[in-house]
């Protein structure tokens, strides 16, 4: 397998999602504080805002489930800069973040079940790759949350996701940043924002999930 293949075109993922969207944001910005945000209880949440929220919900255990394996295994693995340790860490408690606070907007009664979520190898199968499938994910994460902006109901849950894209769109800039070539800097609008069920589609097609 080639660096080239193991990687994950960031362009296509963009143009297979391009019809929707969903986004957030963690330490220091808006979700970091999230118990300061007064969600609307879930019986209040429309139909799109919980289709909205539970898209970020899987998204969000999937960025949770990368950052671990880096920290836990990957870092490691792939001999990584000793000096970027912190930034996966801090990434990690990030993502967390934002599920736990998607989880309490959804509530018992909509959090999703039932999912499988998978890393396939040849994402993860050199520095390379892990950093092209970093910045893919991240890309794609700022876009569904800038859709997730015009798709949300209250000024609240609208807020909260221009916070998360604006935390994963700092995720986005440290993975390119290490690619060849990278500059680390989205298009002057951000990427084009994409719905949620594109983007859930759009995770089914690429083999992360089930």
């Amino acid at each position: 397998m080639t660096e080239a293949a193991a990687g994950l075109s960031r362009g296509q993922f963009i143009r297979n999602a391009a019809k929707g969207s969903l986004v957030l944001v963690g330490t220091g910005g808006v979700l970091a504080s999230m118990d300061g945000i007064a969600f609307a209880k879930s019986s209040g949440l429309t139909k799109s805002d919980i289709t909205v929220l539970q898209t970020g919900y899987i998204a969000e255990t999937l960025a949770v489930t990368v950052y671990e394996a880096i920290v836990n295994t990957y870092f490691t693995k792939l001999k990584l800069d000793p000096g970027n340790l912190n930034y996966f860490r801090a990434a990690l408690k990030d993502e967390r973040e934002h599920l736990a606070a998607w989880k309490k907007a959804l509530g018992p009664k909509n959090t999703p079940t039932g999912f499988n979520l998978t890393v396939p190898g040849k994402y993860v199968a050199s520095k390379l790759a892990l950093a092209r499938t970093g910045a893919a994910l991240e890309e794609a994460f700022v876009s569904t949350y800038l859709g997730a902006i015009d798709e949300f109901s209250s000024p609240e849950l609208k807020t909260a996701a221009g916070g998360v894209a604006a935390n994963e769109a700092t995720h986005y800039s440290f993975f390119d940043a290490i690619l060849p070539n990278g500059s680390a800097v989205l298009p002057p609008f951000g990427p084009k924002p994409i719905t949620a069920g594109a983007a859930a589609a759009t995770l089914k097609k690429l083999g992360f999930l089930a």
